[in-house]
């Protein structure tokens, strides 16, 4: 599913029914190959996300709630970038929903930021950045920011965290995700402050 990084994909979440993964887990899927999955996923209270071992490199961003994994428990605004995480220690008391990559990293880094109480550094024209980890990070546009047109060098890849995000190919409403091939192009806007997580230069192989 949307498994071709030279193809450009644009999901609104907003428009996809949750899947059922377990009784108290759903997911809704954005991208999938083989064991590499891109998705949201919603824990209802007093969830586990598996009761067998299986070992994932993940990188999560918690939009709602809290989750707990063997790292510890987490709230929402938190970043994880993790080696390896065990399904069968992950779990949310009461509820959350995150949005989830695993299986796309063979490195060791190790990532827990608290984007509620990180600082944002100046960026391009009014823009403020909040980098996470190697080639990720949110970006914060205040309202009528107009960016200048883009290549996108190894691609991109967006998901809309708050507000809506606006290029000439398009509107895109909070909780949409977008992802650009290698070498192509765009221009930029909002006309509300809008937040995005983003990642750039990872398509290109």
């Amino acid at each position: 599913m949307n498994s071709d990084n030279k193809k450009r994909v644009i999901s609104n979440s907003n428009n996809i029914e949750w899947q059922r993964y377990n009784n108290n887990i759903f997911k809704k899927i954005f991208s999938k190959n083989n064991d590499k999955e891109t998705s949201l996923i919603k824990f209802k209270k007093n969830s586990k996300m598996s009761n067998i071992k299986k070992i994932n490199s993940v990188e999560i961003l918690i939009l709602e709630g809290t989750y707990i994994n063997e790292y510890g428990k987490f709230e929402e605004g938190t970043y994880l970038k993790l080696h390896e995480e065990n399904e069968n220690m992950v779990q949310s008391k009461n509820g959350c929903i995150i949005f989830r990559k695993i299986n796309y990293y063979s490195n060791s880094d190790k990532y827990i930021i608290n984007t509620y109480s990180s600082s944002w550094l100046q960026g391009y024209g009014n823009l403020k950045i909040m980098p996470l980890s190697e080639k990720t990070a949110l970006v914060k546009w205040p309202k009528d920011e107009h960016f200048i047109p883009q290549l996108h060098w190894g691609g991109e890849e967006i998901l809309v965290i708050n507000g809506t995000f606006i290029d000439e190919y398009g509107t895109y409403e909070k909780g949409t995700w977008i992802r650009s091939p290698h070498q192509s192009k765009h221009h930029p806007y909002v006309k509300e402050e809008t937040i995005i997580f983003v990642k750039t230069g990872h398509l290109i192989n």
